[in-house]
């Protein structure tokens, strides 16, 4: 299918987290929005057991993107049989396993945390996964991305941001952004937040989306439902919804290669270092 944003190394995913949907009724949900694929959340032990529960081998689907998992269990078994059987249904796109640190992990826990000398082993591709839980204001918190983005350079690994949750409305979404710089490859975001109209921490998050966009490198934007599906949102809803917001991706993406184009930065309009 074509990708929603043409020509980009920007991608649309439709994320699991908070819809308490098996993965063969999101792939149903995520073809209504017509994205690129699938951003799979295996975090919690419900989350492992929805994301177990696929499509057969032969029904056409939507490929994986990435799937999230959490520190203690991505080593476990049942994340594991997630993990490869993905690969074995995708093997020219393997899907990025993100793992989520703890909300209180400092930089200098994330190598007793990941033991990175045992779970990057293989030939697969990690990105630390940072919750909402550890996003704050203040420049002490932001001395700590540049920390993890070092670790992740050390480690050649990617980094990933989860706004779908609740998350300190101080955070500084543009300077944090640049300090992950190209690192960054996932942003997951409420399917609220990509939108004129946004408000409160859903503003916050259209932020870091645009300053995201706005980067030179390749970036998969997931979009997560804000209520539960298919209870109380249908899945033809929340169809609709993820639709929508890929649209204001799409268009913002188009916007700022537009400014590429015209050697002009979209808020400044001062001739940009990348300027033809």
């Amino acid at each position: 299918m074509p990708r929603v944003v043409p020509g980009s190394s920007i991608a649309v995913s439709y994320s699991s987290r908070g819809a308490s949907m098996p993965a063969w009724m999101v792939q149903h949900v995520a073809a209504v929005a017509m994205v690129d694929g699938i951003d799979l959340d295996a975090s919690t032990r419900f989350a492992m057991w929805m994301a177990s529960l696929t499509c057969s081998p032969e029904t056409p689907s939507l490929p994986i993107r990435s799937v999230w998992s959490s520190a203690e269990s991505t080593d476990s078994k049942r994340v594991s049989r997630l993990i490869d059987a993905t690969i074995h249904n995708q093997p020219g796109a393997p899907p990025l396993i993100v793992i989520m640190v703890p909300g209180n992990c400092s930089a200098k826990d994330l190598a007793r945390t990941l033991q990175p000398g045992q779970t990057f082993k293989s030939n697969r591709r990690f990105a630390i996964g940072l919750s909402g839980a550890s996003l704050r204001g203040g420049r002490p918190h932001l001395v700590q991305l540049g920390q993890f983005r070092r670790f992740a350079e050390e480690w050649d690994l990617s980094l990933a941001i989860d706004l779908s949750g609740r998350f300190d409305p101080t955070w500084e979404a543009e300077a944090a952004i640049a300090r992950l710089g190209d690192r960054l490859a996932v942003l997951r975001l409420p399917v609220s937040a990509p939108s004129r109209a946004a408000v409160g921490r859903d503003r916050v998050a259209c932020r870091a989306l645009h300053a995201a966009i706005d980067r030179a490198g390749s970036l998969d934007v997931a979009l997560s439902t804000v209520r539960s599906v298919p209870f109380p949102v249908t899945p033809r809803a929340a169809g609709r919804s993820a639709g929508r917001a890929a649209h204001y991706v799409a268009v913002r993406a188009a916007l700022h290669s537009q400014a590429l184009r015209d050697g002009i930065t979209r808020y400044e309009g001062t001739p940009t270092i990348r300027g033809f």
